[in-house]
């Protein structure tokens, strides 16, 4: 017997062991999940930039000007809203954190159909009207929970962020002084597995920071789901003055801007983002939008006001919450990158394509490896192999 012959005769030690055993691992995971994995990464990315294919595709998502936040006709958008849409219930009003976004309305109409209806900032007039579902929610709702029922979809997918950890853990096991590979360029003129393997390795490497980030928020998201969600926002004061509808009679845009003077009362520098129109008799008036705290969603500033005496009955911001609703309220930002505009969409869209890239060289090259050793196996032929269509 050779020396080589011997060698792999030789029993593993239990380091060998334990390698081998991460690889089979990391291994196992490509084969079994990357298709799931792909189309979970690949609408993720996607939904990084999901608005702007929207602007992109839809004239009335684009606003006529762009304007600082303080000068937004939030009291002229809403009567030209109340002129032309008197039946529709609006739901609430968004600025997007782009000003060349229009401020959209959502709004319910009298059959019960949901539209978005869009009207210029600068001036409050009338761009249009887009169906409520649109690119943004296609790629939105395949990733949350992959169109099925909330209660399934969303488990399903968070669930997922086990594995990639597993998978990210093994192959810095495997992977003997990594650091040596970082500047390592694939070998593309070897066969498709070898350069697919050397691709996969690098980008694992450089993008391993942000596989923790996404993991990491992604176990966030099923912790909340197993019951562990932020305990709820600070609530308006209960007392209001009593009104028979959800708007009182007459509110106008007047009304609308005098609540929103009391909410930046309220919050000094506040940078209004979304409006909330009260759903019944008994519910405020909410003003949200953008403060001094870091990481948090427009929600986490928010001020409340009675809609019939236009008083602010409450209000809370971002530096005020607790550390559980903190860590809840950093989870959007940083799992979709949107914290810093632009710049850090892009940070994210690319990441976000390496990982999805990482996904679909991972399963090359473990096929490629399931390949070779089912030919190379004495109980299945090449010629069995072909006849079960695997050549």
């Amino acid at each position: 017997m050779t020396d080589a012959g011997k060698a792999a005769k030789r029993p593993a030690t239990g380091k060998q062991a334990r390698d081998r055993l991460w690889f089979s691992v990391h291994s196992w995971i490509g084969l079994k999940l990357s298709l799931l994995m792909t189309l979970i990464l690949a609408t993720g990315t996607i939904a990084v930039f999901s608005y702007e294919i929207d602007w992109l595709l839809t004239p009335e998502m684009r606003a006529a000007e762009r304007i600082a936040p303080e000068q937004v006709a939030w009291g002229a958008a809403f009567d030209t809203m109340r002129g032309e849409y008197p039946d529709h219930r609006v739901l609430n009003i968004t600025r997007f954190q782009d000003n060349w976004f229009s401020l959209q309305f959502l709004a319910r109409g009298p059959g019960g159909e949901t539209v978005r209806v869009w009207l210029n900032p600068s001036d409050g007039g009338l761009l249009g009207e887009t169906s409520f579902f649109n690119v943004q929610r296609f790629f939105r709702e395949i990733h949350r929970h992959l169109m099925l029922p909330l209660s399934i979809g969303i488990p399903i997918v968070t669930f997922l962020a086990f594995p990639l950890l597993i998978s990210l853990i093994a192959g810095f096991v495997v992977y003997k002084k990594f650091w040596r590979g970082l500047f390592r360029w694939p070998r593309f003129q070897r066969n498709a597995r070898i350069w697919n393997g050397d691709l996969h390795r690098l980008m694992g490497l450089w993008g391993s920071w942000f596989i923790a980030l996404i993991t990491i928020t992604s176990l966030w998201y099923f912790v909340e789901e197993l019951g562990g969600r932020a305990p709820p926002f600070p609530p308006p004061e209960p007392v209001m003055t009593g009104r028979n509808s959800a708007l009182p009679e007459g509110f106008s845009g007047a009304d609308l801007e005098i609540a929103l003077q009391g909410a930046r009362a309220r919050l000094p520098g506040l940078r209004v983002s979304r409006i909330l129109l009260p759903g019944n008799a008994a519910a405020p008036l909410t003003i949200q939008g953008e403060l001094s705290a870091a990481l948090v969603r427009p929600r986490a500033n928010t001020a409340f006001v009675d809609p019939a005496s236009l008083a602010i009955i409450g209000g809370y911001r971002g530096e005020e919450l607790d550390m559980h609703t903190r860590i809840s309220e950093a989870s959007d930002p940083l799992h979709f990158g949107y914290f810093g505009g632009i710049a850090s969409k892009m940070i994210w869209f690319g990441f976000g394509l390496m990982m999805t890239a990482m996904s679909v060289t991972g399963l090359v090259v473990n096929a490629a490896r399931l390949r070779r050793s089912l030919l190379e196996s004495a109980t299945f032929s090449p010629g069995a192999f072909r006849a079960a269509g695997l050549s």
